[in-house]
């Protein structure tokens, strides 16, 4: 976002509020990177306190609370209680104020869902404004890169059941934990405007109402300037529901056209949002409509014995289409084993994951096609925003497997300890930006969050048996950092 596009949001933010003398609550979102919010919120709904997709976020505070009342007259274990009580306890109130500080000794190159930092260290403020119909969310953050910015800043106003909005949000579409593999927080968040559904009612037509609760998002951004194909636009659609209780599909698509020098019009928007005309782009390269992905995910989560939840998913993201059909995925598996550690209300989580960024031509089976996720021959830079691609942490041809294992305790201690095996750019070729080189490394990650009066913080060590961009050398690397984040 440049200067013209900060006082514009601060300047309609000013009118909102003035203008603004009914302050009952509106619903703003749940952002990305709150795990401890996303593991209770999973926790709930898999007691029927929450209605619809989980796996898409950021998630409507609609749809988290709109049941919670159920539970007044449920008998529920401890710890589903303690889980209700600190979602409860982060329902945002009409005027919210927070702050934050993160420091790193390394930058982490392997991001997940879990909030961190892009660079080795930032200072961030958040004002958030809840009105009637709007949501007002300002955050300004700088960091040792002398960087300004106003990602995660957005302006919302709900009109009935769809929420429109304006800003640079951050998205993780996907029931991965530790990647996702083709909407994630890998990249900085696009200067975007889009629709969101808030509350996941079911069609009432008798035709459509099977599906369930279901989410709906859309939106539009413009990408970078610093590329082949200067500022095309980018276009994200995600659809979710749940046809029976717990078991959630997600079907998304995102779209790459037009662009300095090529061809906008009606035509090439049509071709590429019907994707008939797009024939793996083996047209000339004039009408070829652009670069587009497809991505179909599956949960299902249920009980075993004991109390022990489970929590199946699985997720492939297409890179191209063959007359109507995608194919060439890559792909992600994983499975989560949570429930009470003890009777006072204190859980655990038990959580592995797989995934490969090598295309497969049909999912999990079929022949490889290596170096086409996330690159494309007309956009030749790719499926990337500012140089760091928009899906899979480890961009193209990597493989990634995790161990983790967390416990929440009731005085509100978190404790995680994770083992991480990640290959890296397996063929060793340009396909991949993030690393030069074929690397393989293993790494052991300890995480401590610590209540405190003055909010939360969180301690991190890392240790590596290699690094990205050594392709001489195996040299052990170890990573320690901090955050401090308080709400006023």
């Amino acid at each position: 976002m440049n200067i013209s596009d900060i006082k514009k949001i601060i300047t309609v933010s000013i009118i909102f509020f003035l203008n603004s003398f009914s302050l009952s609550y509106s619903s703003p979102w749940a952002n990305v990177g709150d795990i401890a919010l996303r593991n209770d919120v999973e926790i709930i709904a898999r007691y029927g306190l929450i209605s619809g997709p989980v796996n898409n976020w950021p998630m409507s505070w609609k749809q988290i609370t709109a049941n919670l009342y159920k539970a007044d007259v449920m008998e529920l274990p401890s710890y589903v209680r303690m889980s209700l009580a600190r979602v409860r306890e982060k329902v945002p109130a009409k005027i919210n104020v927070k702050a934050k500080a993160y420091y790193t000794s390394k930058v982490d190159y392997f991001s997940g869902f879990e909030e961190t930092s892009r660079t080795r260290a930032v200072i961030e403020s958040t004002l958030e404004l809840n009105m009637e119909d709007t949501s007002v969310h300002v955050t300004a953050s700088y960091n040792d890169a002398e960087n300004f910015n106003l990602d995660g800043s957005y302006l919302s106003h709900e009109f009935g059941n769809i929420s429109a909005y304006v800003g640079a949000v951050e998205r993780w579409w996907g029931p991965g934990r530790e990647t996702t593999t083709l909407l994630s927080t890998n990249a900085r968040p696009m200067p975007s405007i889009g629709l969101r559904r808030v509350e996941l009612k079911p069609f009432k037509s008798k035709w459509l109402s099977w599906m369930g609760p279901w989410s709906g998002d859309i939106f539009i951004s413009k990408m970078d300037k610093d590329r082949t194909i200067s500022s095309p636009i980018f276009v994200g659609m995600k659809l979710g529901f749940e046809p029976i209780r717990n078991f959630e599909i997600g079907l998304s698509r995102t779209l790459m056209l037009c662009g300095e020098g090529r061809i906008c019009n009606f035509k090439s928007w049509t071709n590429g949002l019907i994707a008939f005309g797009d024939l793996d782009n083996r047209g000339p390269r004039e009408q070829q409509p652009g670069n587009q992905l497809a991505m179909l995910d599956l949960s299902y989560s249920f009980t075993l014995k004991d109390n022990m939840n489970v929590k199946l998913y699985a997720e492939g993201t297409a890179e191209d289409i063959v007359v109507a059909a995608p194919y060439t995925y890559s792909r992600l598996i994983g499975a989560s084993f949570y429930g009470p550690f003890g009777t006072n209300g204190s859980s655990y989580r038990f959580t592995t994951e797989y995934s490969d960024t090598t295309g497969s031509l049909a999912w999990f089976l079929g022949e490889h096609r290596k170096g086409v996720m996330y690159n494309h021959s007309l956009y030749e830079t790719g499926y990337r925003y500012n140089n760091k691609v928009i899906g899979h942490t480890l961009d193209s041809n990597s493989k990634y497997i995790s161990l983790k294992a967390t416990l929440h305790q009731l005085n509100g201690w978190q404790y995680s300890l994770k083992y991480q095996n990640v290959t890296v750019n397996t063929e060793g070729d340009n396909k991949n930006i993030l690393s030069i080189s074929r690397e393989n490394i293993n790494s052991l990650t300890l995480n401590v969050t610590v209540p405190t009066k003055l909010g939360h913080l969180l301690f991190d060590g890392r240790i590596m048996d290699n690094e990205i961009n050594t392709p001489l050398e195996n040299k052990v690397n170890i990573r320690v950092g901090f955050m401090w984040d308080v709400g006023f």
